[in-house]
């Protein structure tokens, strides 16, 4: 028997069909993979992006922590000093502004009252 008769019988065709099939079985895993993978990649290349853009922000938040300008607010606030000639006013923080109009705002109005003409 030779290729061709082999080839052209009923027992060759099936060998045939079923190499064909197994060669299409592995391509669809392989492009199944490929996909998978190119997923992946696209995944960690976002997630080197975000990272590389938090280094820039905290590069520039590095370089501005080591200016001047950022020393002496910083001396101003934490250690209360001042520039030579310069005065300081000091205002009260908005949360005691509050607590104290919060605790007036608990007083009736005509407890308000008695309290305007009687108390004083």
């Amino acid at each position: 028997m030779s290729v061709q008769d082999f080839l052209q019988s009923k027992i060759g065709t099936a060998v045939l069909i079923l190499g064909l099939i197994f060669v299409l079985v592995i391509a669809i895993k392989l492009m199944s993979q490929k996909s998978d993978v190119e997923s992946e990649i696209d995944k960690l290349q976002e997630q080197s992006d975000k990272i590389s853009k938090e280094n820039a922000e905290l590069a520039e938040l590095i370089n501005y922590l080591k200016t001047d300008t950022y020393k002496e607010r910083q001396a101003r606030e934490q250690l209360n000093l001042k520039k030579e000639g310069e005065h300081v006013v000091v205002l009260p923080k908005i949360e005691d502004l509050d607590s104290a109009q919060s605790n007036t705002e608990k007083i009736s109005n005509p407890r308000k009252w008695i309290n305007y003409f009687f108390q004083n």
